[in-house]
């Protein structure tokens, strides 16, 4: 039986795919996304392989899309600002797939090879796929309002774990990790529908970034009140997980983002987003104050204090899992690396080629994890991957201001989302080993690349009706 929904999603998958449907395969893409979850929790084992469930129908709603580009790749013009780019993929995609082989021959386990692979490749699917989506901004918020809306429904899942319904179907994957508040105190976590507390969190406090960045970029007034009350909504919820990670997430995506929109956005756009944030967080608590206990539950103040301690663990945290975790990734990879997905969670939590105390350490550090399965090659190509990367970044930076207000805040936005998870990945790369959260942050980020076509036109527009000017030929970019 609980193969029964698996087929009939990818049948319905296959028959828009086939009529050449690429954006309503990607709709599709979502849903899948968040069915994954449950449909672990009911098969019996809950095996591993049901997180690729989504890699797998993105992967073939990209198929899709290439073969309507015409099998163009369009890398060149994707990499515009930074054409090193396109020398420096295809080297780690090199190198991924040499250590994806030294991984099976080192540990014989193809799952946590598979896993492993879908880690390092799925954020550069997602990139390439943002890219097409910053092309077609209507789509992309079409995009974003599905993935807002499933997340609301998954979140109702959470709230009804909070109020202690117990269901198979709430239970989390591996039984859970006890989470202490105090003395006589502790609790497991709500997850809903999701198949843990932390992937919950991660997801709730997605979404309230999301929903700001909605409400900031909406045309119309009336729409960002409920935009507001949802992220409010999303961060109040997020609390329930018992992760603090959420609810910090949240407050360091909201200052990279009034950073970003202070430097690169026109006008008073800033200021208008520094009154969306305390709008935001101004429902959240009246919120808090209007439900009653019945609803909240007596214990709610405790999860309050919890998350108000977040700032004395974070500088520890990084410290200890951002730069120690990555020297002991250095110290276990061999020098020449353990090979991708060594340290792949894969539901029974087995270390596979390495073994020990310290490689579970390593797993929970981002640098880490990278250092260790790639080794001193692997770090050899990333390093200036990574700068080549910023360089991209900053160039169309420099480009956002010239684009429309509510284009420029939604790019703005994106990149902030995607931003603000860098420290998070770095101290706690658990989550990140979810290919739905790396094809999510992939997409983010792979909009704002389209920045200089998106330029480029707005101007052939522009030249319909007159000249082109020579500032804005060279502010346009390649073309298409």
């Amino acid at each position: 039986m609980t193969l029964l929904l698996p087929l009939v999603l990818f049948t319905l998958l296959a028959l828009v795919l086939l009529g050449g449907d690429w954006r309503g395969g990607l709709l599709l893409t979502l849903v899948i996304g968040f069915l994954q979850d449950p449909i672990r929790k009911l098969t019996p084992g809950q095996p591993g392989l049901y997180v690729g469930l989504v890699l797998i129908a993105f992967l073939a709603t990209a198929v899709v899309l290439l073969q309507k580009r015409r099998g163009q790749l369009q890398l060149k013009e994707m990499f515009w600002p930074a054409p090193a780019l396109n020398r420096w993929v295809p080297l780690f995609v090199l190198l991924v797939a040499l250590q994806a082989a030294n991984a099976l021959v080192r540990t014989g386990v193809p799952l946590r090879t598979l896993i492993g692979v879908g880690f390092y490749l799925a954020p550069l699917l997602g990139l390439w796929v943002g890219f097409q989506l910053g092309l077609q901004q209507l789509f992309l918020r079409r995009l974003l309002q599905v993935y807002l809306l499933c997340s609301a429904v998954v979140a109702g899942t959470v709230f009804l774990d909070y109020q202690g319904v117990d269901i198979p179907l709430f239970q989390e994957v591996g039984g859970g990790i006890r989470i202490d508040f105090r003395p006589g105190f502790f609790v497991f976590g709500s997850s809903g529908l999701w198949r843990t507390s932390e992937l919950a969190s991660w997801h709730l406090s997605a979404s309230a970034a999301l929903a700001i960045v909605m409400a900031a970029s909406a045309g119309r007034h009336r729409s960002r009140f409920g935009w507001l009350l949802l992220s409010g909504a999303f961060s109040l919820l997020s609390l329930t997980t018992g992760r603090r990670k959420g609810i910090v997430y949240v407050v360091v995506f909201a200052a990279v983002f009034v950073w970003l929109l202070a430097r690169n956005a026109p006008g008073r756009s800033a200021g208008r987003l520094l009154a969306t944030f305390i709008s935001a967080g101004s429902l959240a608590l009246v919120l808090m104050v209007l439900l009653p206990d019945t609803i909240l539950g007596d214990d709610f103040g405790e999860y309050i204090s919890r998350a108000a301690t977040a700032q004395n663990d974070l500088l520890e945290r990084f410290n200890v899992l951002g730069v120690r975790g990555f020297l002991s990734g250095l110290q276990i990879s061999g020098v020449l690396g353990l090979g991708a997905g060594s340290l792949a969670q894969t539901g029974d939590l087995q270390l596979g080629a390495a073994e020990g105390g310290q490689s579970a350490f390593v797993m929970e550090s981002g640098g880490g994890k990278l250092a260790a399965e790639l080794g001193i090659p692997g770090l050899l190509i990333l390093v200036p991957l990574a700068i080549q990367l910023v360089r991209a970044l900053v160039r169309n930076l420099a480009l956002i201001r010239l684009l429309a207000t509510t284009t420029a805040t939604l790019e703005l936005g994106l990149l902030s989302f995607t931003l603000a998870q860098i420290p998070f990945f770095a101290a706690a790369a658990g989550v990140y080993g979810d290919p739905f959260v790396l094809l999510l942050s992939g997409l983010s980020i792979g909009t704002v690349f389209a920045v200089p076509c998106l330029l480029g036109q707005e101007t052939a527009r522009q030249n319909a009706r007159s000249e082109t000017p020579p500032v804005a030929a060279v502010a346009a970019g390649p073309p298409r």
